[in-house]
């Protein structure tokens, strides 16, 4: 059975009983309803940039890869689902997937910006060396150190930087990374100095 485009109710006649809209006027309501759900989709995911710029997790790039696959899938849907509401195709399955999706940004920032900002445990410092730098390109440039792991099982880190320290920085640099544990358990860095006469460890 047909689901109305704009209300998501059964439908067995050509007007929904539900919204009393016929098809024409639903799929216009829907397909504004798309764009609308589509610019929230949107500026939540900027919304996810500044909150990983202001308190940036240690495991940030891992974030930018799970929410760059979400956003090419979230969008790929809202194109197949106005393409489908031009047919006149049944909706309700990927309509109620591309809701779910929607709001998943604007958790994520959500998360990082009450992990930083509530966090109130002792900082840890670390010392290494810098291995590398690279910068990643995109709407909202960021810079990263690539310094040697303190980690167990990790050979190298991928600190986030502010432009300058990007610049100050070069490869064999002893460096001192300033973290916190997060309130939700989200280490994050907040600082990262020269150490002239650092000792790794």
């Amino acid at each position: 059975m047909m689901h109305c485009p704009n209300c998501g109710a059964e439908r067995e006649h050509p007007v929904c009983e539900v919204c009393g809209l016929h098809p024409e006027a639903a799929e216009v309501a829907f397909r504004r309803r798309l764009i609308y759900q589509t610019a929230i989709f949107l500026v939540g995911t900027l919304a996810f940039l500044s909150a990983g710029q202001l308190f940036p997790p240690l495991e940030l790039d891992l974030m930018l890869v799970f929410l760059g696959a979400l956003f090419f899938l979230t969008l790929a849907l809202g194109v197949w689902l106005d393409a489908r509401a031009r047919r006149r195709r049944e909706l309700e399955l990927l309509r109620r997937l591309f809701r779910t999706l929607v709001p998943v940004p604007w958790l994520l920032a959500g998360l990082i910006f009450l992990n930083g900002q509530l966090d109130a445990q002792p900082p840890v410092h670390r010392v290494t060396r810098v291995a590398g730098k690279f910068t990643m390109p995109g709407t909202l440039r960021s810079s990263r150190l690539l310094v040697v792991s303190w980690r167990e099982g990790r050979e190298f880190e991928r600190v986030p930087v502010s432009r300058d320290d990007f610049l100050r920085f070069h490869r064999g640099d002893p460096v001192e990374i300033r973290m916190r544990g997060g309130f939700l358990g989200i280490p994050w860095v907040y600082d990262v100095y020269q150490k002239e006469d650092a000792v790794e460890r």
